[in-house]
């Protein structure tokens, strides 16, 4: 018993740390926008393609819903129709 909850533990954390080494390699090889405001702060990550990833504090991001139209009006369009929505809806704004 002692022996199968080791296994079972061992191979929860091997999950938890793969998680975040791709978490990091990902942040690492992507392109960012940051936007920071009093209201929140939000770090999208993207490649030419797509939005990679992000983090934010103090705000809700649907990764799902963004990424699929950031594909539908391409990445760029994307980053500039965010910034200028972050910069009329909060006190911050969005960097390169």
């Amino acid at each position: 018993m002692k022996k199968t909850l080791m296994v079972i533990g061992g191979i929860v954390v091997g999950i938890i740390v793969l998680g975040v080494v791709i978490f990091a390699i990902v942040s690492a090889t992507s392109k960012k926008m940051v936007c920071k405001s009093s209201e929140g702060n939000i770090t999208i990550m993207y490649n030419d393609k797509t939005i990679t990833g992000y983090t934010t504090s103090g705000m809700s991001y649907d990764l799902d819903q963004q990424k699929a139209y950031a594909e539908q009006v391409g990445v760029d369009a994307y980053l500039n129709e965010f910034a200028t929505w972050f910069s009329n809806n909060t006190t911050g704004t969005c960097s390169r």
